[in-house]
């Protein structure tokens, strides 16, 4: 699929949405759109080329083609930096010609609006060629700002004639003995785009049409009574997303299951050595246990990896004390009987101890940091976006049609239809499962879900869109409210006139305003006023805890939050069930604010219905 370069969505002239890879240099992060961009490679085995520009670091093989590739930190002018882990290739296309950018990492796919492109500056940060640079991108209010390049103008490369009879042999050469004939057919055949993550050992995708973005993750919002692979709801942009943890829903346990789980396998194995040790040191006739139990908790910290700070501090703890006991080990074996058993309790033992300290310590620890490693997939599902929890993202990757084999229906995933197929690579070596999402959808079986992922908030999509979007989840004739809790009582607004749901945040009080109003808060640089919904009904005082809630609301246009004690869920409600609001109302609210009462479970449980617009402005 050849790319072009294409102009910035700023300065199209209608709004419009699209999708950029980012990565950083240093740190600074830049993008590219997303279709320039055909996959990402770690750093491949190059070719120098004689007499190339310096930024060009050479020539690769990529699947029988030649893929020059250019260090992106010198094009740019910046210090060359040595390879890491996090290294990476882009591979972009450019009228059908394909170029190699190396880069220091790559962070997501991320979703932009037209309205977030701003023309480049006159002055170019870092002295960046103004030819390179499409735009400007500023997120989250202006604090993440992303510099969205032209790929045509950097991979233009002047190679001059001795370097392109280079690539041309070394072209040749590659086609008559790099590749084999059906290989290259290959990858020469059409190709499926996917997007590649990790559960567990297992490696997964989807198809790149279907990823909206990779969010790091965020505490979502929890709803009571719904599945254990249901974590809970979040507002990115205005659309609230079903938060789904994928492990679970396919059947896998938790991420910090599995890591306790290897965490505990650990400790016993080192336990049982240590017990062995001691006894071999006690009695030197009893068989030496060797440094088989230290060894092995050498080699499983180092082969842990994690971006959490906090777990890799704990593991550096255990690997000093760790080797420290194999130091030690060394002189218990060369000691006397009388001289092994003092230095094992005055050395070894303690030392161990301390590894396993440190292990419980660790173990403490993983469910509240391993979501650093974790990402957000927002997914598009034929209903609503998903918001999919996996253990890691891996790169973005352009497999051949022919590569990919129907699921063989040996599990329930495949036989519900959320395999769609495997991907072969490597000559079969690595194994990808590809994911249906629109069947990932269908096994929630959660109005909830539908709701919830149907509530959008974005200015572009206005009141109009949410009603429509949210339509899809309630059965013709009812009516969709999201209920909450403040006190004993249970109350209900309509789902139309929700804009989105947060958590509560930092509050700026106005000087003579009502004793109601909280104060402002800042949403996304839009000041949204606060009403706190406890006062409103003059109900008693209450402090914000971690359940409580903002939910934002939308009357004639016009913003503003209502505080609330918690949110419950979205509930659909016929018209028989609604009743119009009683001369008498035992909420304790006054009956100008309510619209009716809902009944739920034959008249068991009572929903008080509020007039949003007299909640707000009153009788005005």
């Amino acid at each position: 699929m050849a790319a072009q370069s294409s102009p910035p969505a700023a300065a199209q002239g209608h709004a419009q949405e699209n999708q950029l890879v980012t990565f950083y240099l240093g740190n600074e992060e830049f993008g590219f759109d997303i279709m320039s961009v055909q996959e990402i490679i770690r750093q491949p085995v190059l070719s120098r080329i004689p007499m190339a520009p310096e930024y060009v670091e050479g020539i690769a093989n990529l699947r029988g083609t030649v893929l020059p590739v250019i260090d992106t930190r010198s094009r740019f002018g910046m210090k060359r930096e040595e390879d890491t882990d996090r290294t990476r290739v882009l591979v972009v296309d450019v009228d059908g010609v394909k170029t190699g950018l190396r880069v220091d990492s790559v962070r997501q796919v991320t979703r932009i609006q037209s309205s977030d492109v701003e023309p480049p500056p006159a002055v170019i940060k870092n002295g960046l060629n103004s030819g390179y640079l499409e735009g400007v991108v500023k997120l989250e209010g202006g604090k993440r700002i992303i510099m969205s390049l032209a790929p045509g103008a950097i991979t233009k490369v002047d190679l001059g004639g001795a370097v392109l009879e280079t690539l041309r042999s070394e072209h040749a050469e590659l086609r008559a003995g790099g590749l084999g004939r059906q290989e290259l057919g290959a990858a020469a055949q059409a190709i499926t785009q996917v997007v590649s993550f990790k559960l567990g050992e297992e490696e997964f995708a989807f198809p790149m049409e279907r990823v909206r973005e990779i969010l790091r993750v965020q505490r979502p919002s929890e709803v009571p009574d719904t599945p254990e692979h249901f974590l809970g709801i979040l507002t990115v942009r205005g659309v609230i997303l079903p938060v789904i943890d994928l492990r679970i829903l396919l059947g896998l346990p938790a991420q910090s299951a599995d890591v306790r789980a290897a965490v505990g396998a650990a400790r016993e194995s080192y336990e049982r050595w240590l017990a062995a040790l001691a006894a071999y040191a006690q009695d030197r006739s009893a068989p030496n246990p060797g440094l088989v139990g230290a060894e092995a908790l050498r080699t499983w910290v180092a082969d842990f990896t994690t971006s959490s700070q906090a777990l890799m501090e704990t593991l550096s703890a255990v690997r000093i004390a760790n080797d420290k006991v194999l130091r030690g080990y060394q002189q218990l074996r060369a000691a006397d009987a009388r001289a092994a058993r003092e230095l094992f309790d005055a050395e070894l033992a303690p030392f161990a101890h301390e590894a396993l300290r440190q292990l419980a310590v660790f173990d403490s620890q993983v469910i509240e940091n391993i979501r650093e490693d974790q990402r957000l997939v927002v997914v598009q599902a034929e209903g609503a976006q998903l918001a999919l929890l996996v253990d890691k993202v891996r790169e973005v990757l352009n497999v051949p049609t022919d590569l990919i084999d129907p699921p063989p229906r040996l599990g329930k995933a495949a036989d519900r239809g959320e395999i769609r197929g495997v991907a072969r690579l490597n000559a079969g070596k690595r194994l990808i499962m590809l994911l249906d999402a629109d069947h990932l959808e269908e096994v929630q079986g959660l109005d909830l879900l539908h709701a919830a992922g149907g509530m959008m908030a974005s200015s572009e999509n206005g009141r109009g869109e949410a009603g429509r979007s949210t339509a899809r989840g309630a059965a013709v004739g009812e009516r969709q409210f999201v209920t909450f809790r403040l006190a004993d009582g249970e109350y209900g607004i309509p789902i139309n006139e929700i804009q989105e749901i947060d958590r509560s945040s930092k509050m700026t009080r106005i000087p003579k305003s009502a004793a109601y109003v909280d104060g402002v808060t800042n949403l996304r640089g839009e000041v949204i006023p606060v009403i706190n919904a406890r006062r409103r009904f003059s109900l008693p005082a209450k402090e914000a805890d971690e359940r409580t809630r903002v939910i934002i609301i939308d009357v004639n246009g016009s913003k503003t939050g209502l505080l609330v004690d918690s949110v419950r869920e979205v509930l659909n409600l016929s018209q028989a069930d609604i009743a119009p609001p009683p001369a008498s109302i035992a909420s304790g609210i006054e009956q100008r604010y309510i619209s009716g009462i809902g009944k739920v479970d034959g008249g068991k449980r009572m929903v008080v219905l509020l007039n949003v617009a007299k909640v707000v402005h009153g009788d005005a």
